[in-house]
């Protein structure tokens, strides 16, 4: 079954330029470049029906250009470590997107995510054994990273493939505003 999730890429030289900000350290995982992404919502394992019928209702989204700001970094803490992470400046044109494709997934049966929506791109997974104060100095160091802002003019739906050697994506769809320039 397709494992799924609709994400907002991030461009290659900002991808670099937030990594170039992670400590290194053996219990630091750094998300590959090309992999790093605003996740707007996991649908995980689908069947091929009702990814078929997901894929083709997304497009009745209205997808309105935007600008993204990467504002500060923060870390959320689990048993298994921590996620580290650049967030995004508050943004009415995101939240709308999110509300639309939300809107349109509820149409398609998909249940609504339990977490609240909070925008951000995961930059790492630190395993328990990464040392605090290098993570506290991380997120000191980079509370106020604010990088020039990036436009974004489309979604996508991504199937992952999951191995020993991590996560793989690949594009299933991608959503543009229906007028080119609008």
């Amino acid at each position: 079954m397709p494992r799924l999730f609709i994400a907002i890429d991030t461009p290659a030289t900002l991808a670099d330029r937030l990594l170039q900000t992670l400590p290194a350290h053996r219990d630091i995982r750094p998300t590959p470049a090309a992999q790093l992404h605003l996740t707007l919502r996991f649908l995980g394992d689908c069947d091929a029906a009702a990814t078929a019928e997901i894929a083709q209702a997304l497009h009745a989204v209205d997808v309105k250009p935007m600008q993204l700001h990467v504002s500060g970094v923060g870390r959320f803490r689990g048993r298994q470590g921590s996620i580290l992470w650049a967030g995004l400046a508050e943004s009415a044109p995101l939240q709308d997107l999110f509300d639309s494709v939300t809107a349109v997934l509820d149409t398609q049966g998909v249940a609504p995510d339990p977490r609240r929506f909070r925008p951000h791109l995961t930059l790492a997974r630190s395993r328990p054994g990464a040392p605090e104060p290098l993570l506290r100095d991380w997120l000191g160091a980079f509370h106020n990273l604010a990088p020039p802002p990036w436009s974004v003019d489309r979604f996508l739906l991504y199937e992952s493939f999951l191995s020993k050697q991590g996560a793989r994506h690949v594009v299933r769809d991608t959503y543009r505003p229906a007028t080119p320039g609008c």
